[in-house]
């Protein structure tokens, strides 16, 4: 894809100047020629030698996919056609989300199907959305499929923006913590470090060991910042390969503290997804393949994806999954009664409920914990502090007694 800018006239005579996207200059004054637009100047944008980061560059991101369905929904229900749809969402404004919406606009005019155009996104669209969407338009049911996905995407994106909201606590606590003892050691304690070590005697264990922590942060702080810059480059690195990153999502599953709650959201998330998938009539196999993509787990990527092949052997989703330790009971009860009762779709959708309403409440017992815990940490750093600071006073105090 690249971006053109333009000069054209409109119908009426007046000068239109603005930027598109799209994937070549033919397809670019087709597009132009679609929207009433004559060209009389058309180039393509260089690019920058800087570039922002990609999160910035995006013209449409995954949060926005759930608003944008909506959106869509709500128009195709009340009679428009798709590639109407699309411009009424598109406008007569200029932007990049605009330049994207009109680029679906222009493959759809084309004759490509809705969902092909969306798969061509994956980085916004993702396998589910395209499945669910491919499902609407083979049973001519694309406006309700649309109203069905975009409440699913919301309820994802309300799970997932739940968990970030509890683990921003202790990140935040931790970088406090950190700065809190930094500028203790290398600040306050140096203040004193002269007078300790003219008493000619022997420091209390705490008090020796800040005024070591403190020598090596102002003497070697250089050294400290590189070290943690390349044992955090090297870490990432080691992530992103595909055995240690799957070993890592599993840890995540049963850390402390929020282990659990990890358990609920992401299984939560992929009940929900199997739940639309199969009410769609998407088979099962098909359903478990497509929704391994929603958990943002490689473990439980890996579980889903071997018990798609399994279901293709004749064996029961339930009976696959029996045997995984990350998978709460309660949702397993759930998933083997809607296999013998022939009614799967709603007690998948029972169980996603039952997991959110968990993961909510212990969302809530957590941030509860957080804030004591967090003073408990910040009282112990900091008396610990004081009290290695009092203790030489303290000792000289009890020699002229």
């Amino acid at each position: 894809m690249a971006v053109f800018s333009y000069r054209a006239r409109q119908m009426d005579g007046t000068l239109a100047v603005g930027e598109l996207v799209a994937e070549s200059e033919a397809q670019a004054v087709r597009e132009m020629r679609a929207r009433g637009l004559f060209v009389s100047r058309l180039q393509k944008k260089r690019e920058r030698r800087w570039r922002c980061p990609e999160i910035f560059q995006r013209p449409f991101s995954r949060t926005q996919a759930g608003p944008f369905f909506r959106q869509l929904a709500v128009l195709l229900s009340a009679g428009m056609s798709l590639h109407e749809s699309l411009g009424a969402l598109a406008g007569e404004e200029e932007g990049r989300r605009q330049a994207f919406l009109r680029s679906l606009q222009q493959r759809i005019a084309e004759g490509q199907p809705f969902s092909k155009a969306l798969q061509r996104h994956e980085d916004v669209f993702s396998p589910v959305a395209v499945g669910m969407v491919s499902v609407g338009e083979q049973a001519g049911r694309l406006p309700e499929m649309v109203a069905e996905l975009a409440g699913w995407m919301e309820e994802e994106h309300r799970s997932r923006e739940k968990l970030k909201t509890v683990l921003a606590y202790p990140m935040i606590l931790f970088v406090e913590t950190v700065a809190i003892a930094v500028f203790l050691t290398g600040f306050v304690l140096p203040a004193f470090s002269d007078f300790f070590l003219s008493m000619q005697t022997e420091l209390p264990w705490p008090t020796q060991l800040l005024l070591d922590l403190g020598t090596l942060v102002r003497e070697d702080a250089a050294g400290l910042v590189a070290a943690a810059v390349f044992l955090l480059a090297g870490g990432r690195l080691l992530a992103r390969r595909p055995q240690v990153h799957e070993r890592l999502d599993r840890w995540r599953l049963f850390g402390p503290l929020f282990g659990r709650l990890r358990r609920e959201v992401v299984w939560g998330k992929t009940y929900r997804a199997l739940s639309v998938l199969v009410a769609c009539g998407i088979p099962l196999d098909e359903a478990v393949k497509a929704s391994s993509s929603v958990a943002d787990n490689r473990a439980i990527e890996r579980v889903l994806d071997r018990a798609a092949h399994g279901i293709q052997s004749g064996f029961a989703l339930s009976e696959l999954l029996s045997g995984e330790p990350s998978l709460p009971h309660v949702l397993l009860e759930f998933l083997r009664t809607g296999e013998l009762a022939g009614c799967l779709p709603m007690m998948l959708g029972r169980g996603a409920d039952y997991a959110a309403q968990a993961a909510e409440n212990h969302a809530a017992r957590l941030q509860a914990m957080a804030e004591p815990a967090a003073y408990l940490v910040i009282f112990v750093l900091v008396g610990g502090c004081v009290a290695a600071v009092a203790l030489p006073w303290m000792d000289m105090m009890t020699m002229f007694v």
